[in-house]
This record gives structure tokens, sequence and C-alpha cells, in this order.
């Protein structure tokens, strides 16, 4: 009968363990979570929690395994060990408050921002993480050894059983991770999810407590004496912690590393460490058929650690094909596929080794308990050291293959250690150990060259030149140059930004820049900005000179060091300004502690799906924000539209406004930026002129030439934000609609990009904008050669003569050119005087030659000073007679930003600059051409004249070429300008290195460029 029932309780126990699985990872994920608010998202803060955890779990299987002999109802204690574990979840929010409390009162109130890595503060989050979770994780970690006692009643379960014990909790913790991420975090938000693992362990007790009552009791213990001489060898102790060394060491190199092609989404690191899991617990079934013996487990664990090496050195060198068998594939299912299949082997032998470790250490059934204790604490005590060196020291200093090569080394001597320990010797397991260390000497493993340079955003894979790497605490930083000379910076993959070498680029990036000099233009007064995120840099190009003090907070200090590494190869050095500081820290972590308050706080999480970057677009961080910005301080956020649909911008909108009762959306470039505020913004006609007056550099590299350039990217103002964010869902810590659903919006097509909102077009300022303000937004997007934003600004011109004159322009910037020239027609027939169009006849007959319909119209109008000034100019540059040119400054400076003939009059103003020798006059000539190519990035003469102010650098000569030769808006080439852009070209080497390519390639551009007739 007592046999009956236990055959009946095992798989009744078998499935309460299947749910405590579950349990468990969901709350790894929540704590890990709720944690990350307090302490942030660096390294560090992560790794502490994570080692307080498995900490947790090793002291109660310790404990346990001293215990578990002497326990007469073990099933009851399993499931009162449960109700500890749901009851303890339960205060683990108001314990993490607490200690959040403490460290403010205790760390609070800091001079400027803290650094991650202050030591007082590292204590703080070792202890009280310790603290915090040890109650929980003692309890898990106590339950198996609990439920060995009950269900190993002879020497022939002995192995078999814990396998099964071990792979069924495993498979529960492998559904808890993907329903955890897939289901329930987006149904129930975060702590709905934890309300959920509370109740399974609260249904475990209640099944356990009444299985109690009918289970039979396990054997009598034995006396100690008795126990100690029934336990195995001790020597499969230190081999099986070393063993976690190397288990928790690979999850956190597969997770970087296949993190470059799944990505950094909730859901791709649920699948990645679903996968591994989900290995284990197979390798754990599987050996349940070695383990029935101490002798066949002897054997099998030093086959497995074999297993493990030969394997695991086989993935990583088929990884790195992985992007060229799945070519441009980058969803997540057929990825996620790829990557468990080269998961599996290597994850089936490491599941294989904790019950195999258990039989040979155990000397019987009647040791079953304890020695399943201490095995479980030796190999989670190893798993500590493995999680916390390969993220801290291992994977940085070592690198990808370096670390692999580490690993196998050492799963090699295990499997030497283990065949010369165990009695007899099992010599082909030595033999095949040594075997294994030569071929590692001989076939090294290498770097994954084509996984780190696969991004999941990207479909196709190019290969570039490497200018810096390194792996570092976080993420893996990687810069590649293009073949024009710019350079790429990735984290983990994902693109962060793109930085240019040359003046001539000066239009890439140009958002970026704005998120930077945005503050200032709503709030020119505003002195100090602190920046969340380095990126590229290109935000702290973007701010204005009346800022004096920029605090910026990098996460990763690689990225950091890779900006370093470019400082002299940029057009422009953010790190050389005396005004940047950097903290290297987690934003939510060093806001929390910091004492200052700031006059704007801009956050550029440029991936706002990963984990890192989505607790950045919450309620809460809001909150933290607007208690350290100063009295009518600026906030800034950037999104960009590729991540995300029109409901979650609402819900970004709705919780911003949810904060701060002044809120903005501007849309530069393509970006969309948050602006937000307790006081009224500034009128951009009051602060764009002080800020042009002060510092015109760096509002041209914003593009920002007059009050109308700050407008025209204005989406909406505070009263279309209230309307169009009415009654949308907060974003917030516990429901973080950003992170769960932005990866859905990218992998169905359906985010702004595709999809532009009709709503947001609706909601458009401009109905309130007078007819020249409207009329000067729609030339900014016509010069920018945005044919949507154009057309909608187009239509809500009133004056037919306007919206037809900017509806010529922008044919012409689309190359449509005798559309352009009939509109224009039409336009000087009714009015031959119209500034608009003069401006743009003359350009056309300029470039193409007169038409008899354009110089009739022409010469029945009367031209401006400006316009004759602009004719007599380009006479002059024509004649190369520069001081002829150098004569028309004074009515060329004349010409507003807003005006018409503006581009032509900067253009030559620029000209006879650069065939000067004055470094003052080629200053004022970038900053000339640098303002035209943001605000009009099509302008050929604009780049040839920035190539011949370089005339002693030649990688930055050939960039405005290569601009031009791969531009597919360039119009067709003058005369004039093929002649100069051959000389430039000729002036490049013609052999031995990349600039002898870059001169093919601008003069192969030249053979097939269209050309103007010759007049």
């Amino acid at each position: 009968m007592n046999s009956l029932r236990r055959d009946f309780s095992f798989p009744v126990l078998a499935l309460c363990f299947l749910l405590s699985g579950f349990a468990a990872l969901v709350y790894q994920t929540a704590w890990t979570r709720e944690f990350a608010f307090v302490f942030g998202t660096s390294e560090l803060a992560i790794a502490t929690v994570l080692a307080a955890y498995m900490a947790g779990l090793a002291a109660g299987a310790a404990l346990a395994g001293r215990l578990a002999p002497r326990v007469r109802r073990p099933v009851l204690t399993y499931g009162l060990l449960e109700l500890g574990v749901a009851l303890s979840a339960l205060a683990i929010p108001y314990l993490i408050r607490g200690a959040s409390a403490l460290l403010l009162a205790w760390f609070g109130e800091q001079p400027g921002l803290p650094d991650a890595r202050a030591g007082a503060i590292s204590v703080f989050y070792l202890t009280t993480s310790f603290a915090i979770l040890m109650l929980p994780t003692l309890f898990m970690g106590a339950t198996l050894p609990l439920l060995v006692r009950h269900a190993v009643r002879s020497d022939a379960e002995l192995g078999p059983r814990i396998a099964w014990l071990y792979a069924i909790n495993t498979g529960g913790a492998v559904a808890g991770t993907l329903t955890t991420a897939f289901v329930l975090l987006d149904a129930f938000g975060l702590r709905g999810t934890v309300w959920i693992a509370v109740a399974l362990n609260a249904g475990v007790f209640l099944v356990a407590a009444a299985l109690a009552r009918i289970a039979p009791a396990p054997r009598d213990p034995e006396p100690a004496g008795a126990r100690a001489a029934a336990a195995g060898p001790r020597w499969v102790l230190p081999l099986i912690a070393a063993s976690g060394v190397v288990s928790f060491s690979y999850e956190v190199l597969w997770t970087r590393l296949l993190s470059h092609r799944l990505g950094a989404s909730v859901y791709a690191f649920a699948t990645m460490l679903g996968s591994f899991l989900l290995g284990i617990a197979l390798g754990s079934a599987l050996a349940s058929r070695l383990a029935r013996t101490a002798a066949r487990a002897a054997t099998g664990f030093a086959f497995v650690q074999l297993g493990v090496a030969a394997l695991s050195l086989a993935a990583f060198a088929a990884a790195d094909w992985l992007p060229l068998a799945l070519g441009e594939d980058i969803a997540l299912a057929p990825n996620a596929g790829a990557a468990f299949a080269l998961l599996l082997p290597a994850a089936l032998c490491i599941g294989a080794t904790y019950p195999l470790a258990v039989r040979i250490h155990a000397g019987g059934a009647e040791d079953a308990g304890a020695a399943s204790a201490r095995v479980y604490a030796w190999n989670t005590a190893g798993s500590i050291l493995g999680a916390l060196g390969a993220a801290y020291w291992a994977l940085p200093a070592l690198g990808f293959s370096g670390l692999v090569r580490a690993c196998v080394a050492t799963s090699l001597v295990l499997a030497l250690a283990s065949a010369l320990l165990a009695r007899p010797q099992r010599r082909t397991a030595a033999a095949f150990a040594s075997l294994g260390f030569l071929v590692l000497a001989l076939l090294p493993p290498r770097e994954p060259i084509h996984l780190l340079h696969s991004t999941p955003l990207e479909a196709k894979l190019a290969i570039a030149p490497v200018v810096f790497s390194a792996v570092g605490e976080s993420s893996t930083v990687l810069v590649t140059r293009d073949e024009i000379g710019r350079y790429r910076i990735r984290n983990n993959g994902l693109p962060e930004s793109l930085v240019v070498s040359s003046e001539a680029d000066f239009d890439v990036g140009a958002s970026a820049r704005w998120l930077g000099g945005l503050p200032s233009l709503v709030r020119p007064e505003a002195e100090s900005v602190a920046l969340v995120g380095l990126g590229g840099g290109l935000s702290v190009e973007g701010i204005p000179r009346s800022v004096s003090a920029i605090h910026v907070i990098e996460l990763e200090p690689e990225v950091v060091r890779a900006n370093r590494t470019l400082s002299p190869l940029r057009a422009v050095d953010p790190l050389a300004d005396p005004r940047v500081r950097i903290y290297e820290n987690d934003a939510r972590s060093a806001l929390l502690l910091s004492g200052s308050r700031f006059g704007a706080i801009v956050a550029q999480a440029s991936h706002p799906w990963t984990a890192g970057a989505s607790h950045l677009y919450t309620r809460e961080f809001f909150e933290l924000v607007r208690s350290r910005l100063a009295p009518r301080g600026v906030f800034v956020q950037w999104m960009g539209p590729a991540f995300i649909d029109e409901a979650l911008l609402r819900s970004i909108v709705a919780t911003v406004r949810a904060v701060w009762p002044h809120v903005r959306v501007y849309e530069p470039y393509g970006a969309i930026l948050f602006v937000a505020s307790d006081a009224p913004f500034a009128p951009a006609a009051e602060s764009v002129p002080r800020l042009l007056a002060e510092d015109p550099q760096t509002l041209a590299r914003l593009g920002v030439l007059s009050p109308a350039h700050a407008d025209a990217w204005l989406r909406l103002d505070d009263a279309d934000a209230a309307e169009f964010a009415a009654g949308a869902p907060l974003i917030t810590d516990d429901r973080n609609l950003l992170q769960m659903r932005s990866p859905g919006v990218i992998s169905a097509g359906t985010s702004l990009l595709s999809q532009p909102s009709q709503r947001l077009a609706r909601a458009s300022p401009q109905r309130r904008l007078s007819q020249p303000a409207l009329e000067a937004r729609a030339a900014r997007f016509v010069e920018q050669a945005a044919p949507l934003r154009a057309a909608e600004a187009l239509r809500a011109l009133t004056d037919s003569d306007d919206r037809e004159a900017l509806a010529a322009q922008l044919a012409l910037v689309g190359g449509r050119r005798v559309v352009a020239e009939r509109r224009l027609a039409s336009v000087l027939a009714r009015d031959p005087n119209h500034a608009r169009a003069r401006a743009l006849a003359l350009r056309c007959a300029r470039r193409f030659g007169e038409t008899g319909a354009l110089a009739a119209a022409l010469a029945s109008g009367q031209p401006s000073a400006l316009e004759r000034a602009v004719v007599a100019g380009f006479a002059a540059a024509s004649a190369r007679d520069f001081a002829a040119l150098e004569a028309q400054e004074p009515a060329l400076r004349e010409a507003s930003a807003t005006d018409p003939f503006y581009a032509d009059a900067a253009l030559l103003r620029a000209t006879w600059r650069v065939h000067t020798s004055s470094e003052a006059a080629h200053a004022e000539a970038r900053t000339l051409l640098v303002g035209l190519l943001v605000t009009a990035p099509g302008s050929t003469g604009a780049r040839l004249l920035l190539a011949e102010l370089e005339a002693s650098d030649p990688v930055r000569r050939a960039i405005p070429l290569l601009r031009i030769a791969g531009d597919r808006a360039t119009p067709p080439l003058t005369a004039d300008e093929a002649e100069r852009i051959s000389a430039l070209a000729r002036t490049l080497p013609s052999s031995g290195d990349e600039l002898a390519g870059a001169r093919m390639r601008i003069l192969a551009f030249l053979d097939r460029a269209p050309r103007v007739p010759r007049r």
C-alpha cells in the first residue's frame, strides 16, 4: 500500500516542482526589474541582484542538506517552504521601497552626479540585495533536497529520480521565462505577474499539505556517523563548482553574443535564456539513464565534460555562420530557432552534470537528500562566480574567443580530473581530454566577425573596417568606418550613432544635434544640461555656448573609450569641450542620488524596448527627472519613429503630460523629440536671434538660421498635445507598454515610418500660424526634400502664387526640371516681382540655361538690390574674380535666412572666403556652408567648396566628393562643377591605399554623371 501511495505521490510532487520552477523564474524576472528601478541597470547592479538571488539558493540547499535527513515529513515541509516563498515574495516590493528610502537617506543629495563604482554605494547594493532576497531564495534552495528525501527510497532510484526532479524543475523555469515575457508582463503588468507566481506557490502548498496526509514517511534517519560513512567521494564537489563557473560563463557569453542577431528585447532575452534552460532540462532527463550507478555516473561525468568542451567549441565556430545562413531574414522566430539549435547540444551536456555529480557523491539512498544539497550548493556557488567573473573580468579581458578558449580548457581539465580521480580510472576519457588540449592549441577559436557585424535592425550584412572594438561590462562596442569616411558606433549590434569626419556630412545626424540644442531653443537661459547617454557625441555638438556645464551620464565605459578613439578623426570633437564631464552610471541611479538641479535634462535612450532604455520612458522616471530640474527647467526625450506606432506615440505624450503641464513635440529631420516643462516655453522669435548672436556656428549645425527654422519642426504644441494624447494609457514601471509592444511594431512593419499617424497630421499647430510663418515652414520642408511634410505644409498656404512657387522648388529638388519651369513661368506671368519665383528662375537659368518663357518673365519684373548682387556675384565667381565677388559682400549680407535668395547669397559669401588665406575667413565659410548643407542637403556647390577648404587633408577632401558621387539626388553637373571635381579627385593618391579607391569611384562617377549642356 505504501508503495502505491509513493508511486502516486511522485508524479504529483513532480507537477508541483514544475510549478515551483515556473514561479521561481517569474520572481527572478520581476525582482531584477524591481531592483533596477532603484539601483539602476548598470551591470554592477544587475549582477549584484543575481548574485544575491543565487547565494540564497545555495544557502538554502546547504542548510537543507544538514536538516533534510532529520525531517520526518518532507512533503509537508516542502509545502511550508513554498508557502514561505509566497509570503516573503509579497513583502519584497515593500522591502525594496525601504531600501530606496535608506539609499536616499544615506547617499542622496550628492554634489553633481554619483559614479556607479562608488565603493560605499556598491556595498549598500550588495548588502540590501542579500538581505531582501535571502529569505525567499533560502526557501527555494531548500526544496530540492527535501523532495529528494521523500522521493528516493532505494539506490536504484537515486540517480534517475534526482535527474527527473531537476529536469522537471528546470522545465518549469523554461515555461516561466517564456510565459512571463510573451504573456504575463503585457497582460498583467509587473506586480500582477508576481501575484500569479504567489498564487502558484500557495497552490503548491495546498497540494503538498494534502499529499502529506497520505504520503508515507521516509525511512528513519541513520546516525550521523553512518551517514558520513555512506557519503560518496568528495572530489566531485570542486569539479561541479568549476562546472557551474563554466555553464554561467557560457550563459553570459551567449546572451551577449546572440543579441547581435536576436536583439535585446525582453522577448529575445527570454528566448535565449529559455533555449539554454531547455537544453539543461533535457540533458538532466537524459542523464537519468547514466546515473543509475555511481560507476556509470563517473564515466558519464567525464564524457559530458568532454561533450561540453567539444560542442561549445563547435557552436562558437558555427555561430559566425549564423548571419550568412539566415541571410536577410531578421525576424525573431527563425533566428531564435537557429540559436536554439546552436545552444542545445552543449546545454544537454551541461544539464547532465548535476544528476551525475549527485550520484557520484551520494553513497546511497539514505544520503540522497544531503548529497543533492551539497552538490547543488557547490554548483550554485560556482555559478555565482561564473556569472560575476564572466561579466566583470573574463569577457572584457579575454573577449569572446578568449573566454570560449578558457571555458573549453576548463571543461577539458574537469574531464581529465574526473577520469583520473574516479576508481577505477577512466583512461579513455583521459586520453580524449588530452587530445582535446592538442586540438584547442592547434585550432583556437576565432572572433565571430560576421556575427559581431550583424544587427537585428538591418537585413543586409556589411563587413566594414573596424576602428575600435571592445567587450565591455554591459555591452559590446564596435566602431566601423564606411566607404566615405563616416564612423558607425554599435552597441551589442544595435546602431547607436553615425559620426562624421567632415563638415560635408553635417546633414547626417542633424536630429541628434537638435536633441542637444532644443533645450536652449525653448529656454535660452538654461545654463546646465544633464545628458543621458553619450552615443556618438552628436548631441553634445548641438548644445550652444550659452550652456556653461554639460554633465553626460553613460552606462558603458567602452562607449566613452570609443569616442576618445574617434576624437582625432571627426570634424568636431565633443569630448574636447571643456564644459563636458562624464559620469559612468545608470541614469535613474545617478539622478536619484544627485543633489544638483539642472536647467535641462536630455535623454537619448536610442533603443526603447531594451531593458536599459525602456525604464527611461515611464511615468516614474519622468517624475524623478522633474524633481531634478531647476525652476523653469526643461526635459527633452528622443524617440525614433521606426520603433513606435500611433498608439505608443499617444501613450508617450500622455505619460509626459501626466508629469508636466507644458508639453511640445518636435520632429526634426525624422526624429521625434518631446520637450516638457513646468513653465511656458520661450517663442522662437525671442530665443533664436539671441542664440544666433552668441553662437552662430552651433546653430548652423542644427540648421537653425532663423526662428522659422526652429518653428518649422514643431509638430504638437501644448493644446495639440493634450488633444492628441487624450484617453491614451500611461507607460509605467509596472506596465511598460513601450518595452512590451515596440518589438511587435518593428517586426510587423506598422511603425510611424511605414504608417504615418493621421491623427498626428490633423493635430499640427500650423492651423494657428500666420501665412508668412506657414510659407517659411513650407520652405524648410521643401529645402529638406521632405515631400510628405512639404505637401502637408503647402496645403495650408492660402496664397496660390506662394504655393505654386514652392511646389516648383519641390519639383526642382526632385529632378523634375520641366515641371518646375512651367510652374515658375505661370507664377511670374501673374507676378513678375515674386521673389521666390525669381530666385528659382535664376537658379534654373544658371544651371540649365535660360528658356524663352522664364527669360521674358524675369525681364518684365524689377529685380531687388539683393537679386542684382546675386547675379553680379555669380558672374564674378564664374570669372574667378574673387575680389569683385567680395565687393558684393555688403549687399549679400543683407539676405535673411528666410529670404528666397539666401542660399545663393550664402554660397557666394562662402566662395570668396574659401579662396583667401585667412583662417578666420575659412571658419566663417565653414559656418555658412554647414548651415546650407543642414537646411538644403542637395547643394553640390557647398560640398565642393568644403572639399576645396581641405587642401591639406586628403581624407576630408575626399569625403565631400564621395558624397556627391554617391548621392542619387545629385543634380546634373555643370561643366565648371565637373572640372572642379575632377581636379580635386586627381589630387588623391592613384594607388596604394583606400584613398586610391575613392579617387577611382569619383572619376568613374564623372564618366557616367549627367551633365548640363554648355551654353
